[in-house]
């Protein structure tokens, strides 16, 4: 199972899980479902933590989800730059989207850790599922 699927399946609303997978496979419907990462991600609210202000910036988040067990790279899903759909250091992603003024999530561990930052200037979102 790759970074987008693990993601769906560990931190979407089960309702919308089905739709979120089956849009992301599909060049034509991707778009669709990208877009609406500037609006609302429908993810399960008690895996989610609002990051605060003094860490949400790149540095910051860095450290963060490096403390959390985040390695070097990530998979970048966002709406309107060419990072979408690929795998990049960490860094290099943290920066690309926080300049950005759109959505964005940032896939660190398959299905277990993963950074959503809303359109600006809404806070980012730390989701992390413990391994059973």
């Amino acid at each position: 199972m790759g970074h987008e699927e693990a993601f769906v399946k560990a931190f979407i609303a089960s309702a919308q899980r089905a739709r979120w997978i089956h849009f992301l496979a599909l060049p034509k419907r991707r778009q669709e479902i990208l877009s609406r990462l500037n609006r609302h991600l429908p993810y399960v609210s008690e895996l989610g933590t609002e990051v605060s202000g003094d860490q949400d910036f790149p540095a910051g988040l860095e450290q963060l989800l490096k403390a959390r067990g985040a390695g070097p790279t990530c998979h970048v899903m966002v709406d309107g730059l060419k990072a979408d759909g690929r795998e990049l250091p960490l860094a290099q992603a943290l920066n690309e989207i926080c300049l950005h003024r759109g959505g964005a999530i940032l896939s660190c561990l398959p299905g277990r850790l993963a950074y959503y930052k809303p359109e600006s200037p809404a806070p980012g979102i730390l989701l992390e599922r413990l391994p059973s």
